[in-house]
């Protein structure tokens, strides 16, 4: 897993331990992640809960997604943190991202996202296209992020704009 983490979602490596120390909390704070069902993405999602950050996890309905929501479940538990919201979202599919998309503007229009973490990605597949004819590595990695982030920024700006009114 290499210098960051494990795949269960732990850390193995000393200087990541003390650079996690020093994070400031995240209490209050709603993070958007997709692509968390193992490596950086869950090792974020779970540093975040850690944290005090509420988490949202978008990935593939699959038992990879069901473990991971569990983790971080546990996680959020722990460390006391607001129990994390898992959407099931296709970065294969427009329709999905799409439909995520209007789902997080109405269930988050009132306290709005502080981060969305556009991880999710493939690689090494068949080249092929997707039922909305494009390249799928490309839809994955790239486009369907593309769309996620319109429907999250007015989200964000609200947020920034509710952070500057506090200070």
């Amino acid at each position: 897993m290499g210098l960051c983490g494990s795949s269960s979602g732990g850390p193995s490596n000393a200087y990541f331990d003390e650079y996690v120390k020093t994070l400031p909390s995240m209490k209050g704070k709603v993070v958007v992640i997709t692509g968390c069902t193992s490596g950086t993405g869950k090792i974020f999602a779970r540093v975040c809960a850690k944290n005090g950050a509420k988490i949202v996890m978008l990935n593939r309905a699959s038992e990879r997604a069901d473990d991971a929501f569990q983790f971080i479940k546990g996680v959020a538990f722990e460390a006391q943190a607001p129990a994390p919201v898992f959407i099931p979202c296709d970065m294969n599919s427009f329709k999905s991202v799409k439909a995520v998309g209007k789902q997080l503007s109405k269930d988050f229009n009132g306290e709005g996202l502080d981060v969305l973490c556009n991880n999710a990605g493939i690689m090494g597949v068949e080249d092929k296209a997707t039922e909305d004819g494009c390249d799928i590595q490309m839809q994955t990695n790239h486009l369907s992020h593309f769309i996620l982030t319109a429907y999250c920024m007015p989200l964000q700006r609200k947020r920034q704009v509710c952070a500057a009114k506090q200070e």
